[in-house]
């Protein structure tokens, strides 16, 4: 009987905890709930809460996606949003309204227009209600080189070879090399773009050898 008890429980939990999803899930909600209160009733309380404010969050997958982006960065514009996240240009405007409405977010800060640039509205920067100044000044860095396709293909290459940067390093060679096997242009596209995926993986804290 006692073997039963000893052997036969603990091998069933040992099963039962690999590769478990709600037991993953379990653990994320103890460091979510984590506080102060020893209290059950405070921390019920305090589940319903965190609950209903991820529920008003999600219940729009759009809305969801922009409030993900903007926890991981902070601050965005409307295009970076568009070109991040794939969403069409109403909807990331709808997101934003909503977040807005929630008390989430603000406009923080309009990027003075460029020369050469065409007319309409500057774009607004966007940020959390906890974005320190340098997530909107990052924003507004990141915009205007999401303008540029060719660093949308570069960023597009750096997430390529990431997974290859061993030892977080990474030759020039090979950065051309894959920038070559990506691209259908000439030498000096393939030259342009190798140099700002290299930009991008430095500031990711990859260097890069020459």
């Amino acid at each position: 009987m006692s073997s039963n008890l000893t052997h036969g429980p603990r091998n069933r939990l040992l099963a039962r905890n690999e590769d478990n999803s709600d037991i993953i899930n379990i653990g994320k909600m103890r460091l979510l709930l984590s506080n102060e209160s020893i209290n059950p009733l405070d921390r019920v309380k305090e589940a319903q809460r965190l609950l209903s404010f991820i529920e008003s969050i999600f219940k729009s997958g759009s809305t969801g996606a922009v409030f993900m982006y903007l926890l991981d960065r902070g601050a965005a514009t409307a295009w970076l949003l568009q070109v991040n996240l794939e969403l069409n240009e109403a909807t990331v405007y709808r997101s934003l309204k909503r977040l807005r409405a929630m008390g989430l977010v603000t406009p923080e800060w309009r990027i003075p227009k460029q020369k050469r640039s065409r007319g309409g509205p500057r774009p607004m920067v966007w940020a959390l209600l906890d974005a320190s100044i340098e997530d909107v000044a990052h924003a507004a860095r990141d915009h205007q080189r999401a303008l540029s396709p060719n660093y949308r293909v570069a960023e597009e290459l750096v997430q390529q070879l990431l997974p290859e940067c061993i030892q977080k390093e990474i030759t020039y060679t090979k950065i051309m090399k894959e920038a070559g096997n990506k691209l259908a242009g000439s030498n000096q596209r393939i030259r342009d773009i190798s140099e700002l995926a290299s930009i991008i993986l430095k500031e990711n804290g990859i260097r890069v050898w020459r």
